[in-house]
């Protein structure tokens, strides 16, 4: 499918894996020239060449966005068309374990590295006219569960934030948002993650087990989704073909939910 993004500059900030990784490529197959920013500077450097240029710094931290941001400038000589806001982490504690330093720190990854990126380069993707911003929120946000409270209040604050930019920015910048389910990334598969989260919650005995027990606690009839499910509609909100949408939020949960 041509997303009629050939010459378009864009920017996927925390891209080295998952579904910002899926981002960056589909971008680039479709013409797209691409920066990814990620904490993981050897996971970028190896991946370097799939992309026009990456960029290693701590996104969730003021200094580490305007690292970033120079080194957009750098590399394309200004603001890019397109903004892809990817970064977040959730892991799974009771509400009564959430000290304020937790409460701080995912408040810093999951909103302020939005906010700060977005602060730094809307200005001017806002006088060029015809610009795209995408954040990735989550079903969280809407389908509110104790155990990721305080990632799910960050990710509900995404969302006023989404609809306020795009209300302020209107029509020269679009800015939505997808909320995405579970999806096979590191934040669900790596060691300690959400997956071995949910082992020790249910008290069984393997990952699959566990799995299987939250897919029917969910009703999920479509299982996990992958990276290049999201991707594929960051990408589309993100292009011109997406033209009168703004201010949206997408559900990607495999799943139903009320009117809401």
């Amino acid at each position: 499918m041509d997303f009629q993004l050939k010459g378009k500059l864009a920017y996927v900030n925390a891209g080295a894996w998952g579904i910002g990784e899926a981002v960056a490529d589909l971008l680039t197959q479709e013409g797209a020239s691409v920066i990814v920013g990620d904490k993981d500077e050897a996971v970028l450097q190896e991946k370097a060449p799939r992309w026009t240029g990456v960029v290693a710094a701590d996104l969730a931290s003021a200094a580490g966005v305007d690292h970033a941001v120079e080194y957009i400038r750098q590399t394309f000589g200004r603001a890019p068309d397109i903004l892809v806001n990817n970064l977040g982490l959730g892991d799974s504690a009771s509400f009564e374990d959430l000290s304020d330093e937790r409460w701080a720190r995912t408040f810093e990854i999951n909103l302020m590295g939005c906010v700060r990126i977005c602060r730094a380069l809307i200005p001017e993707m806002a006088s060029r006219g015809s610009a795209s911003i995408v954040n990735t929120g989550s079903d969280l946000a809407k389908q509110p569960e104790p155990g990721l409270m305080d990632y799910g209040v960050c990710k509900a604050g995404l969302l006023y934030l989404t609809k306020a930019l795009a209300k302020q920015y209107a029509p020269n910048v679009r800015v939505n948002a997808v909320l995405p389910g579970p999806v096979w990334t590191r934040m669900w598969t790596r060691p300690g993650g959400i997956v071995d989260q949910l082992v020790q919650s249910y008290g069984v005995a393997d990952r699959d087990a566990a799995v299987k027990r939250f897919l029917e606690d969910r009703y999920l009839p479509l299982g996990i989704g992958e990276a290049a499910d999201v991707a594929n509609a960051i990408v589309f909100l993100a292009s011109p073909l997406a033209k009168y949408i703004t201010g949206s939020t997408l559900d990607i949960g495999g799943t139903l939910r009320g009117l809401i």
